[in-house]
């Protein structure tokens, strides 16, 4: 038993240290321009042991940049679920997910490139699969909205159309964030986009 354990560690870390380069070298060459022997050498295995792990380079760029938003999607729900009123679990979503950007900046820049690299069969059940897991985090956000609603917190407006609209805006954030050139931490804007989101920008009458 302790043997098939200790199997199954060595095994996960070999996969994240392949995942790892992966990153990077999709990051700094994109998809076309990095080979499956080229990230083996960097996390050093051979190319045949590389894929005793993954089918190719499509199944390492779909696993790395689904796995990566899964982590992603756990750790707002985690911070959200230490906070009880609504206010704080906004916050809470709005700074889990721009630290998520900050500290992954490299792999962010991979996704906002797209799937577009990939062929026609892959990409068309990894944008379904990236769909169905964005739709799950909507729900989640959903149901924070939809109890801020009940309690008269918020306005009785479409808790989903709510929630996308929290998405898009902290999308737009991170990516101005990692395409213009600022001093400024991405976290920083965490009360703009809670203040706009629960108030807008129009000028409320004293």
């Amino acid at each position: 038993m302790e043997r098939q354990q200790r199997k199954k560690r060595e095994f996960n870390m070999r996969r994240a240290a392949i995942l790892s380069e992966a990153e990077k070298f999709f990051s700094e060459k994109g998809f076309h321009n990095v080979t499956v022997a080229e990230i083996a050498a960097a996390s050093g295995f051979s190319t045949g042991y590389l894929y005793q792990f993954f089918k190719g380079k499509e199944h390492l760029y779909t696993t790395m940049i689904s796995e990566k938003l899964t982590f992603m999607y756990q750790s707002i729900e985690q911070k959200v679920s230490s906070v009880k009123d609504l206010h704080g679990q906004l916050a809470a979503i709005i700074v889990a997910q721009l630290q998520f950007v900050e500290e992954n900046a490299a792999f962010c820049r991979i996704f906002l490139r797209g799937e577009n690299e990939l062929s026609p069969l892959t990409m068309d059940s990894f944008r379904q699969e990236l769909k169905d897991d964005y739709f799950k985090h909507l729900s989640f956000i959903e149901k924070i909205l939809k109890t801020g609603i009940k309690n008269g917190i918020l306005r009785d407006l479409p808790p989903r159309e709510m929630a996308a609209a929290l998405s898009h805006l902290i999308r737009a954030a991170s990516i101005d964030w990692m395409i213009l050139p600022t001093k400024e931490t991405l976290v920083a804007k965490k009360d703009f986009i809670l203040d706009i989101f629960l108030n807008g920008v129009k000028k409320h009458d004293k």
